[in-house]
């Protein structure tokens, strides 16, 4: 990965296609998510579920089977064929948009590598996406199966893996595919300082552990915790913050997720004074933006959970958490080439 590629500009147009497709299956992830609609489907079937259900008895069949389901029993016992019509169509909405997004993975890559566009010798990495995509659908269908057994949600751990695995998946493209896109730094360009290398790759870690956070959040509906700030229930140090696993309990988890925002912060305005004064090039602008994307990030969380977790600023939230990653992942990707060719 430490790598220079040579620049290629249909390979860092395809990387970069599949970084989007990615951005949007996670949104579309949050949105099926937050509409109560991700264990609509009960099974998991690669070729023959591509066709829903389209005759009365097949829809009354599939109906029968959701209303085994502890989500059914529990949550929505005395749901309509329609209100089911409607939450079964967002999931395979996602379901089909991850088949559509796998393809788009997967033709290009096999064309670039019997044409030579990508050398067999240097293959791994652009297989090892490939690999990483076919898990990552293995891995969503390994957290619907927590929801359909004793419990009428998905495993929060599983969630958040499920998320981690795309956000890994998302920054072994844009690290490739920015390395195709951008030409080799010319002699003379100030470089960044070993101080900076590891500053941003503390900024880019710190950003990796606020989305698993984000994640473990969402798996155990911890926004709805609290909808005051910057007290939670009255309290700077709410009752029974410790009382049981920090990652298991809502208010703990609420209670990192809330503040580690303001860690990320103050190491983003640190490292834009550092790269400021070194004036590596792109550097201080993109710590700026840094900065900046992050202040108006923790408005959207307070936002978020003043207003009760509404679908749109939550998924406002998620996609700005996501260009963190790739603002934070670019800096760190830069700080080291210009390291490395010094």
């Amino acid at each position: 990965m430490m790598r220079q590629y040579e620049r290629n500009r249909s390979i860092a147009v395809w990387l970069f296609f599949v970084s989007c497709t990615i951005v949007g299956m996670v949104s579309l992830g949050g949105w099926v998510r937050l509409t109560g609609s991700g264990l609509s489907m009960v099974d998991w079937r690669v070729v023959t579920g591509i066709v829903p259900p389209l005759s009365q008895a097949d829809w009354e069949r599939t109906f029968a089977d959701y209303q085994k389901t502890p989500e059914y029993r529990k949550i929505n016992v005395g749901m309509s064929m329609e209100e089911y019509r409607a939450i079964y169509y967002r999931e395979y909405v996602h379901r089909m948009a991850g088949r559509l997004a796998g393809l788009g993975v997967a033709v290009p890559l096999l064309l670039f590598l019997v044409r030579g566009t990508i050398p067999w010798r240097r293959s791994v990495p652009y297989l090892a996406i490939g690999a990483l995509f076919a898990f990552q659908g293995l891995m969503g269908w390994f957290m619907v199966q927590s929801g359909l057994v004793d419990v009428p949600h998905v495993s929060h751990l599983r969630l958040t893996l499920h998320l981690m695995l795309a956000i890994l998946l998302l920054g072994v493209c844009l690290w490739l595919g920015v390395d195709h896109a951008m030409e080799p730094l010319p002699s003379g360009t100030a470089v960044a300082s070993l101080a900076t290398v590891r500053l941003s790759l503390a900024l880019l870690v710190a950003v990796c552990v606020q989305i698993a956070l984000g994640g473990l959040m969402a798996g155990l509906k911890a926004g709805h915790v609290s909808a005051t700030f910057p007290h939670i229930r009255g309290q700077w140090v709410p009752d029974g913050l410790w009382l049981s696993n920090p990652l298991a309990n809502p208010l703990a988890v609420h209670f990192e997720h809330r503040w580690f925002a303001f860690v990320i912060l103050i190491l983003g305005f640190v490292l834009w004074r550092q790269v400021r004064r070194e004036g590596a090039s792109l550097l201080p602008a993109c710590a700026a933006l840094f900065v900046a994307l992050c202040c108006g990030q923790i408005l959207l969380g307070i936002a978020t959970i003043a207003w009760g977790v509404p679908i749109g600023t939550a998924l406002m939230h998620q996609l700005a958490g996501l260009s963190l990653f790739g603002l934070s992942l670019f800096i760190y990707q830069r700080a080291l080439r210009s390291k490395l060719s010094s």
